[in-house]
């Protein structure tokens, strides 16, 4: 980065952290943040965003922070280039450790690695990390996968995406809806990842990220939500429970909140702009298209260029390096 820039960056964010002056660091209380920050500014060319570029960065957490995709799949995890992560990443300059894999749960980011995984995926939360972003909590709950086992047994499976079909083949059973000790248990998990998160890397900034809705505001049924009536009710129910989980676990460890899941109610899919993939109609069923995932980047970059975040990012003692001159050799004696 240019010294110009960062230049420009420090006059800035000394009027972002005046302003921040009455907030208190690490509080999970903060404005609503403006939606969308690219719109007229990309990348670190935002001065306020300037100031994480070069940290470490590590995203943690399910499918819906991994971003999978029909084609482009990077990893055994289907991870995509275009995953809010990478774009987050991509938009601060900061360096990018991405463990999110699909399917895991809570237990994979804390304790047990995935399939041919060596390790969970705290893992990768070293003492240098200086921002965390943690999407989970949807599998611990069976969310997911009982949403399609619902929507496979809805459909003529002649009539969808052949990769949809394949795995309507394969055998699901629909899992009754979560107990409210099921709720109970995924906000103790979130708030014993944040702690995990921290006990690893004191000086990082930890970001909850929820989930993005399938179901918008007024979605009934529509050609990419094969669900009946009661179906859909249910499934609001329980989407409903998860992100008040995820927010009960933010309030409880004291950690920043982004809602996708507010920020997403009029971008269902059965919308006009939906942020996430219709049932068995090419992309990853029911999991945010590339609109989705830019969106929920914008989300996460607007809450990074808040005053309290900035603030709290460093007041956890971040360390900009200035170049060191050149010397020349001493002379020999």
């Amino acid at each position: 980065m240019s010294r110009h820039r960062w230049s420009h960056a420090a006059v800035v964010v000394a009027s972002v952290i005046a302003a921040a002056a009455v907030m208190i660091p690490g509080s999970a209380v903060m404005p609503e943040p403006s939606y969308p920050v690219r719109s007229t500014a990309s990348g670190s060319d935002t001065p306020v965003l300037s100031v994480f570029a070069l940290s470490k960065y590590v995203a943690l957490g399910s499918s819906y922070a991994a971003g999978p995709e029909v084609r482009g799949l990077r990893t055994v995890c289907q991870r995509s280039a275009d995953n809010y992560p990478h774009q987050v990443a991509d938009a601060t300059d900061m360096r990018l450790s991405d463990v999110s894999c699909s399917g895991s749960r809570t237990s994979n980011i804390l304790r047990v690695p995935q399939r041919s995984l060596r390790e969970p995926q705290i893992a990768a939360v070293t003492p240098d990390t200086r921002l965390v972003t943690i999407t989970t909590g949807g599998n611990d709950l069976d969310y997911m996968s009982r949403l399609l086992a619902l929507s496979c047994a809805n459909v003529d499976i002649a009539r969808i995406h052949p990769l949809t079909a394949k795995s309507c083949t394969r055998p699901h059973s629909v899992r009754s809806d979560p107990t409210p000790q099921a709720y109970v248990a995924v906000e103790r998990a979130i708030v014993e990842t944040v702690a995990a998160v921290r006990a690893r890397a004191p000086r990082a900034v930890v970001v909850l990220v929820d989930y993005v809705p399938v179901l918008g505001r007024d979605d009934r049924t529509c050609p990419g939500l094969p669900l009946t009536p009661a179906q859909v009710a249910s499934t609001r129910q329980v989407y409903d429970a998860m992100t008040a989980a995820t927010a009960r676990a933010a309030a409880a460890s004291g950690t920043i909140l982004v809602r996708a899941s507010k920020a997403g109610v009029d971008h269902g899919v059965c919308s006009k702009t939906p942020w996430v993939n219709g049932f068995g109609q090419g992309g990853v069923s029911y999991h945010p298209n590339a609109r989705g995932k830019a969106a929920v980047a914008d989300l996460v970059l607007a809450t990074l260029s808040q005053p309290s975040t900035v603030t709290d990012f460093l007041a956890r003692g971040v360390v900009v390096s200035a170049p060191v001159p050149s010397r020349s050799p001493l002379p020999s004696r």
